[in-house]
């Protein structure tokens, strides 16, 4: 029989094998992982429902074999796409990158057991074990690539929403009265939170239909330049959709800061504190005129 024939018949039949016997393959090597030391980091990181993990390296199993014994047109987009899907379910699960990656080397040392053993079974060729280990050894490469690239790529887009998250949550516009509102900011202002701040203030008195707004900087103690024209800027987009800015909480940094830009707070309302900027709102007003008058009590 021809060479090239022999080798490809082998092929199709150890495939066909492999397929077959996937969920005894994926079985021995979750085993395998569980008596390893990687299996106990991940356990202590993120535990894997066992039933979903043992489903997952099934289908991946049957994949190789099915690419191996050419039942996939495009086996290697269709690894690929496997690779990138559980790449995301990884991250959505909390596994650690590192400990999946490094239980490559299971499925590679179980899968070639099993060649091995139906190979002998077989009387196959050494050129004809060579020949398959060319095929499985680039699907497994391919499916860890593209794991390795989903999973950074999910856990980084995750990340920056949680940050955007977390910013956003930094931007408490509050109503106090109808058309009245405080945006109280805590922290340091860079760059990024002070352009973050002029997008999500203006919708949220757009939201709010706020007319006044506070905005107490008590819990900032110091603003860059850049900053610094952005919270301006925003003082002066909100005067145009009609909302009056009053600033309380200035430091003496954001005051020097400010004077050295030569700032112009003409048209700006400045009190020294939250309760201050409040009381020109009834506030204050409010509260002394509940309180009983000691006179009158006498």
């Amino acid at each position: 029989m021809d060479l090239h024939l022999k080798q490809k018949q082998d092929q199709i039949e150890i495939g066909t094998r492999i397929a077959e016997n996937a969920p005894q393959i994926a079985e021995k090597i979750i085993t395998n992982i569980q008596n390893s030391n990687a299996y106990v980091s991940l356990q202590q990181n993120a535990p894997l429902n066992e039933y979903e993990e043992l489903q997952q390296s099934i289908m991946f199993i049957r994949l190789i074999g099915d690419a191996v014994s050419g039942k996939v047109s495009d086996s290697k987009e269709t690894i690929f796409e496997w690779g990138e899907h559980i790449g995301m379910l990884a991250v959505h699960s909390g596994q650690p990158l590192d400990t999946t990656l490094e239980s490559t080397s299971f499925y590679r040392e179980v899968i070639w057991d099993f060649i091995k053993e139906e190979g002998s079974l077989q009387s196959m060729s050494l050129d004809s074990v060579l020949h398959i280990s060319m095929t499985i050894n680039p699907m497994i490469d391919y499916a860890v690539q593209a794991f390795s690239k989903s999973y950074v790529k999910s856990y980084r887009e995750m990340s920056e929403q949680f940050h955007l998250s977390l910013q956003e949550l930094s931007v408490p516009v509050v109503p106090l009265f109808p058309g009245v509102a405080v945006l109280p900011i805590v922290g340091d202002i860079d760059t990024n939170r002070a352009k973050l701040l002029l997008e999500a203030t203006l919708q949220q008195c757009l939201d709010h239909e706020i007319t006044s707004l506070v905005i107490d900087l008590s819990g900032v103690s110091y603003i860059d330049t850049m900053v610094a024209h952005r919270l301006f800027q925003l003082v002066s987009t909100l005067k145009l959709l009609g909302v009056k800015t009053t600033l309380t909480g200035l430091s003496p940094e954001i005051a020097q800061t400010s004077v050295s830009l030569n700032l112009d707070f003409d048209e700006i309302t400045l009190k020294g504190n939250l309760l201050q900027a409040l009381a020109d709102f009834g506030y204050g007003k409010l509260d002394q005129k509940n309180k009983p008058n000691k006179k009158n009590r006498l």
